[in-house]
């Protein structure tokens, strides 16, 4: 429950006669956390006195949380900027806005109780509508939320509850398996490739030229795919492709090697997986998944599996592994809270997530059915709790694919949220205002957003989208002086 771990150090920038540079650390209080709802979102309009069926319709959105106070027992939030939507256009539509608090813990056992005020919008009627919890008991590991919550001033004509099913997730950002043409924009920048590494909220995060750019691949416009991806310290992107290259600087690229943006090679796919001792020494087994860990582990999946000699067994495809020689999760183990009708079966992983509480997130590489969820696509978002996260065209739905396919994978995963580890403090180091205003910096964090305000105590309002890079143009910076906060994750 420490929100320490959650807010970044911000830094300001002032253009004007001249341009001066400060920082400083944030407080615990006021730290923010981005929300989003996930699949088992729902509202819910009833009439208890109609006989109406009873309306379920399922629900997405945002809100933040704020930290208000922290001490041994318990911690407790402000939630702010409420912003729900349930149904649609062609039938009944909601609209959900407003603000509340939420408290977690307990001397005893750890509960919750989430209050809140919202204008409840169904297209016809606007309601003023105040909700709490009744049943306080956590089903979620934090920081994931789940929690229902009941209309205390309903009328007997109608009475709402909402089903809040939530991560702390600013955005994802995956690969899929095969590409998909972008019904949101036009030609020729609509296609994305299976190689391109996009994001929920429907834009691209880097082109699979942008991130094979300096390893020297041979023929050049090669698209090399993209089966994993992580960022660590200082925005570098660590990868694998799903193909062998050849590169004029570096030699033969294999699936399995684990690459860098910044042209290098990380590990190669033999000392990944030295400390296993593999019978096949010399065999390359792919690379599926990885996840680099605050300790400098490395989490990831092969593609074939491969008798261990240290463990003594076989390593399978669906298991994560470490590089220090060590199952973190067999596949068993990761589906033990699904109930897939073909038992014992290696599904695969192609992508995986580990969250700081624990949870964690992955998709198979083949689907399956599941006794409670249906079909498992092989592109579906899952949770080791035994939940679908989003469907694959949930994920896929920000960009609007023009074809027709009830699937396009999900090989890579990275997650950009609020409650991450700490990084030591960025820094600016100037801009050049020929063209535009062009401002560079340098840090610790993964990715970064440049902010920008009218005075130094804001408000700030983003002014790049969430990037790993290290530097941003604001093509239109306005009046000056005006003032740039750097927040990174």
């Amino acid at each position: 429950m420490n929100f320490r771990k959650c807010f970044s150090f911000g830094l300001l920038l002032t253009l004007g006669l001249g341009a001066t540079m400060s920082c400083g650390a944030a407080s615990t209080n006021g730290a923010v956390a981005a929300y989003i709802l996930l699949e088992g979102s729902y509202l819910v309009d009833d009439c208890p006195v109609c006989g109406r069926p009873t309306i379920l319709q399922p629900m997405r959105g945002t809100f933040e949380l704020v930290l208000q106070e922290e001490n041994p027992l318990f911690s407790r939030y402000s939630v702010r900027n409420v912003s729900f939507q349930a149904g649609n256009s062609a039938g009944w539509l909601y609209t959900v806005k407003g603000g509340g608090t939420y408290q977690i813990g307990g001397e005893v056992a750890i509960q919750q109780q989430m209050t809140l005020q919202a204008d409840i919008n169904n297209g016809y009627t606007n309601k003023l509508c105040y909700f709490t919890n009744v049943i306080e008991a956590i089903e979620r590991r934090w920081p994931m939320i789940k929690i229902s919550l009941t209309q205390t001033n309903g009328t007997f004509t109608q009475v709402y509850e909402l089903d809040l099913v939530a991560a702390p997730a600013r955005e994802i950002w995956f690969s899929t398996t095969s590409g998909f043409t972008a019904g949101k924009w036009g030609t020729p920048t609509n296609h994305v490739s299976g190689g391109d590494l996009i994001s929920s909220a429907g834009r691209v995060v880097k082109r699979n030229a942008e991130l094979t750019r300096n390893l020297g691949l041979m023929p050049i416009a090669v698209d090399a795919g993209l089966d994993a991806v992580d960022f660590v310290a200082g925005g570098e992107i660590v990868f694998s492709m799903n193909q062998d290259v050849f590169s004029e600087s570096l030699g033969l690229l294999h699936h399995g090697d684990l690459l860098s943006n910044r042209g290098k090679i990380v590990k190669r796919n033999q000392q990944l997986m030295a400390a296993f001792a593999p019978l096949t020494t010399n065999a390359d087994v792919g690379l599926d998944a990885v996840q680099v860990m605050a300790d400098g582990q490395i989490l990831f999946s092969i593609t074939t599996n491969v008798v261990s000699a240290t463990t003594g067994g076989i390593l399978y495809r669906g298991d994560i592994l470490s590089d220090r020689g060590e199952v973190f999760r067999t596949h068993q183990q990761l589906l033990a809270r699904f109930h897939p009708s073909q038992t014992n079966q290696d599904f695969g992983l192609d992508a995986l997530y580990v969250w700081p509480g624990g949870e964690i997130w992955f998709s198979t590489e083949v689907g399956f059915q599941d006794a409670f969820l249906g079909v498992i696509l092989p592109g579906d978002l899952l949770s080791d709790d035994g939940y679908r996260v989003f469907g694959n065209l949930e994920l896929v739905s920000a960009f609007a694919p023009l074809e027709d396919a009830s699937d396009f994978g999900l090989d890579a995963l990275f997650i950009v949220t609020d409650f991450t580890p700490p990084a030591p403090a960025p820094r600016l180091l100037g801009t050049d205002v020929h063209p535009g205003t062009a401002v560079s910096w340098e840090g610790q964090g993964r990715v970064f957003q440049l902010e920008r305000a009218a005075n130094p105590t804001g408000p700030y309002v983003p002014l790049s989208p969430i990037v790993s890079d290290s530097t941003f143009t604001d093509s239109a910076p306005g009046q000056l002086p005006c003032f740039y906060r750097l927040r990174q994750w």
